[in-house]
């Protein structure tokens, strides 16, 4: 059942690769893919205008030795070069400045990393492209002599970071034209990297145009759901979201599918295989856990393409590594598939070396836990849930037309409240262990529902049993007609033991009647449709 359903998956995407509109692109070869592997951008360093004006940290040798051993392959480097240069020719770069960027290139360099050098917040090519691209250009022909020995299967020039405002695919390709000239003066062959407009969000691929040149390469960013991602953060300014919003809906997921597809589209249309050059979540206002929910979900969905992606960013904002208790922020390297010490298996490995199973398990449910790739942590074939509440009704009943276990529990909801107010617990058959990926799995449909969009709304929570009910992972989902499988990840938080352990499913948001089918708990993956 679950290897059908990923297969289904799967081909939905495909299909929707084939919708992307054409557009036109490079006629040299494409080129093979940069080995720009796992990736962490150094920010709010070199890119505030002054030195870790934003309040990072000074960058040292020591960082790039310990991104290396953690197991990172290629580093991202921001600079911000029009505060460090003359707007007037020869255009000078700032003598101390350009060192400085060629020591911390070159300790990136001698600990065994690849590095994208780019140019990143040369603010007036944003407001007036064709009057600032020949300063540009004269920066990047000093930066381009300067690194021409580098090694280039190593180092590579990206030429501008998030074309915005008036600098879009109408000039962009002219506006960078005396940079790509200037770096190709020395370093005829050497990689470059061109992002498109709006940003460089995903929807640029669909309309990038590359230079006819056979070492350059496409790069995007993925700030998506820029709600969740970007909520609080005051320098988005009147865009700014609110703080409160949660990740790992059925909505979330369709949407990481949707753009997998844009992706998809651009390599089959292109041959270009581009990488991914910034991803993350604002710290400020978003838990760690869900930090760490949400990179494991954009690595096992971008994992299968083969992608290079760059997570911001190393500290400060966005952190991975932690500056005041020096060290590794738990589960984040976990989540992209690196490995972690503060998490027993890799959250985007999804099949662990052997499998994980749950020694405690009655010996009827053994059989299931072989076939899941992580532990199970319920028993499926139970619907009898304790529900607590009022206002409602709960209904069992079995029907061959059930995907799944053939039965399921129908709630209706007779007055809409918190979400809390109705519900079932789900009890589990295992301790959880502070750091634990937890995933639950269900079918769900929605007979009907007294809400904006006709969906029904139910509440995902994994708790500790006991006043005041801690928990973690809350998420909405919110299922239309027809059976579907969701699921939601989380990672905890904090000790549960077993007898306390449940998952609590939340109906009463809304006046609604929803069915909820086979339901499946696991321990250590990050998705049971495996």
């Amino acid at each position: 059942m679950m290897r059908t359903m990923s297969t289904l998956l799967m081909a939905s995407a495909l299909i929707g690769s084939t919708l992307a509109p054409p557009a036109a692109f490079a006629k040299s070869p494409a080129p093979a893919p940069l080995p720009v592997g796992t990736c962490i951008n150094m920010g709010n360093s070199l890119e505030p205008e002054t030195e870790n004006g934003w309040g990072g940290k000074p960058i040292g040798e020591d960082d790039f030795k310990r991104i290396k051993a953690a197991g990172f392959e290629t580093i991202r480097l921001p600079v911000r070069w029009h505060t460090q240069s003359k707007n007037k020719a020869p255009y000078t770069v700032t003598p101390a400045y350009m060192k400085r960027v060629e020591q911390v290139v070159d300790w990136a360099l001698d600990s065994g990393l690849n590095v994208i050098l780019n140019s990143h917040h040369f603010d007036p090519i944003y407001k007036d492209p064709e009057g600032t691209a020949a300063w540009h250009g004269g920066v990047w022909k000093q930066i381009a002599e300067r690194f021409a020995d580098r090694p280039e299967d190593r180092l590579w020039f990206e030429l501008e970071n998030e074309p915005h405002d008036k600098l879009d695919d109408s000039n962009l390709l002219a506006t960078l034209a005396p940079a790509l000239a200037a770096v190709r003066a020395t370093n005829p062959t050497r990689a470059v990297i061109i992002g498109g407009e709006e940003w460089s969000g995903i929807d640029s691929l669909a309309t990038l145009e590359l230079p006819d040149d056979p070492n350059i390469h496409a790069t995007f960013h993925y700030y998506s759901p820029f709600d969740f991602t970007h909520q609080g953060a005051s320098w988005t300014g009147d865009a700014m979201p609110p703080i409160g919003r949660r990740y790992g809906t059925a909505a979330d997921a369709q949407l990481l599918q949707r753009d997998v597809a844009k992706l998809q589209a651009y390599i089959e249309r292109t041959g270009h295989t581009p990488f991914m050059g910034e991803t993350g979540a604002y710290d400020a206002h978003i838990p760690l856990a869900q930090r760490v929910q949400y990179h494991a979900a954009i690595t096992k969905a971008f994992g299968p393409t083969g992608i290079g992606v760059c997570m911001w960013a190393y500290t400060n904002t966005f952190p991975f590594w932690d500056q005041a208790s020096g060290k590794w922020l738990p589960g984040l390297r976990a989540a992209i598939g690196l490995p972690d010490e503060t998490v027993a298996s890799p959250v985007a490995a999804q099949v662990p070396a052997g499998p994980l199973l749950n020694p405690s398990l009655p010996t009827a449910l053994r059989g299931i836990d072989k076939e899941l790739s992580g532990a199970l942590m319920n028993d499926p074939r139970r619907l009898d849930w304790d529900t607590y509440g009022d206002q409602f009704k709960a209904r069992g009943y079995a029907d061959a037309s059930i995907p799944g276990g053939q039965a399921a529990l129908r709630m209706t909801v007779k007055q809409a409240r918190q979400n809390y107010s109705v519900g079932a617990t789900i009890p589990l058959l295992d301790d959880i262990a502070e750091g634990d990926v937890m995933t639950i799995g269900f079918f769900a449909r929605t007979i009907e529902a007294e809400t904006s969009d006709g969906k029904g709304r139910i509440g995902v929570r994994f708790q500790r049993n006991a006043d005041p009910y801690p928990g973690f992972g809350d998420t909405t989902i919110s299922p239309d007609g027809e059976w579907g499988w969701y699921e939601v990840t989380a990672t905890a938080n904090r000790d549960i033991s077993e007898d306390l352990a449940i998952v609590t499913l939340q109906f009463g948001e809304a006046k609604q009647a929803v069915e909820v089918g086979q339901t499946i708990v696991v321990k250590g993956v990050s998705s049971i449709v495996d």
